[in-house]
């Protein structure tokens, strides 16, 4: 199924090339925002904040075709 994540901070690593702060492809049928954060290779330690469609979720919320998620990384300071 086809979605769309965006990326944001030290997540913008992930994103595609072609499309800064941007992922958009294919992913398995019955994923969760879980299972995308490891299939986009970074783990649920660097997340502070996903939503779905504009709406804050758990990482535990499966994602269906055309879904729109942003990914927010956790921040730190000294």
């Amino acid at each position: 199924m086809h979605v769309k994540v965006k990326l944001y901070g030290t997540l913008r690593r992930l994103s595609q090339k072609e499309k800064p702060g941007i992922w958009e492809g294919e992913i398995p049928f019955e994923m969760t925002a879980m299972d995308l954060i490891y299939f986009l290779g970074t783990t649920e330690k660097e997340i502070a904040n996903a939503s779905i469609n504009h709406i804050v979720c758990p990482l535990s919320q499966s994602l269906h075709e055309g879904d729109e998620i942003v990914l927010v990384p956790n921040i730190g300071g000294g």
